[in-house]
């Protein structure tokens, strides 16, 4: 996956965290994931369309991490994962995708989102749009969270279903 279609993503998260959560985060080296279950307790999912451009977004937290930005977020302790940790993961995939959004539209990429799926409980599964799903870990403070991104091209899908 080409790097500007990561990079906002990274920006994004790093800049949502510092103004809402007063935290910083690291990233890691993006990698290929393989399976469809979630890397946290509680996902935010999103799809991406437009004309050229076909995707989805997930991020993923840990109790630890959830519990902590939302504390911070909130100017309250948050003292277990409860529908509070699930509504900021919300929150924060909307936030995502909006400034994703924004960065990839000054770069060329247009594209349409969705209201967030959320994904909690046992056994949950991630349907992204077919393609490699690319994993951006993050490391902050109060532990560690993940990025999940399909961006996949509509030409090209659309030439090998015609092969």
């Amino acid at each position: 996956m080409n790097v500007q279609f990561i990079n906002p993503f990274i920006e994004t998260i790093s800049n949502i965290l510092a103004t809402m959560a007063s935290m910083t985060c690291e990233h890691g080296k993006p990698y290929l994931k393989e399976g469809e279950q979630p890397l946290g307790v509680v996902t935010g999912l999103i799809p991406m369309e437009g004309e050229a451009v076909n995707g989805s977004l997930a991020i993923s937290f840990n109790e630890k991490t959830i519990m902590h930005i939302s504390s911070s977020m909130l100017g309250e302790e948050v003292a277990e994962f409860d529908d509070t940790c699930k509504d900021l993961t919300g929150e924060l995939t909307n936030m995502l995708s909006g400034g994703a959004r924004k960065l990839l539209w000054e770069g060329g990429y247009s594209f349409e989102m969705a209201t967030p799926q959320m994904l909690s409980g046992d056994s949950p599964v991630i349907h992204h749009v077919d393609g490699p799903v690319v994993v951006i870990p993050f490391k902050t403070k109060a532990g560690e969270f993940f990025i999940e991104v399909v961006i996949g091209s509509r030409l090209r899908r659309a030439e090998v279903a015609a092969e």
